[in-house]
């Protein structure tokens, strides 16, 4: 069963917190799978977007099917007024796959945090699933 957040070898939590510079993270793609905003709040779902506009078709269809599994969280904005919500999902606002062109764990995890979660929806953190 996937846990949330992944952790390393030392079991310290890989949980990618906002970092105050963006960079240019273009060797990546990521894909939405779930727009929980959208399923608490209404208005336009984002699943299937697909970012950055640098990924060529090719990077969005790895991530589409080789992609890694994340999350973003907000500070909890998007469960305001919410009633019975699960513990788990708390502040989950956005679920996605990525594809990197490098190995796991480098500046591109951060990727969909600084080009979608963070201006779209003001997320401050990003989650990947470790797979056991």
């Amino acid at each position: 069963m996937p846990t949330w957040p992944a952790r390393d070898e030392r079991g310290n939590a890989l949980a990618a917190l906002c970092r105050a510079t963006q960079r240019d993270h273009s060797s990546y793609a990521l894909v939405l799978t779930r727009d929980r905003a959208h399923e608490l709040r209404g208005g336009e779902s984002e699943v299937g977007t697909a970012r950055p506009s640098k990924a060529t078709d090719e990077m969005i269809e790895r991530a589409r099917t080789e992609g890694r599994p994340w999350r973003m969280l907000d500070e909890g904005d998007v469960d305001a007024g919410q009633a019975g919500v699960n513990p788990d999902e708390r502040g989950v606002v956005y679920e996605g796959l990525i594809w990197t062109a490098v190995e796991p764990g480098g500046e591109e995890d951060f990727g969909p945090l600084y080009d979608f979660g963070q201006p779209n929806w003001g997320c401050v953190e990003i989650q990947y699933r470790e797979l056991r």
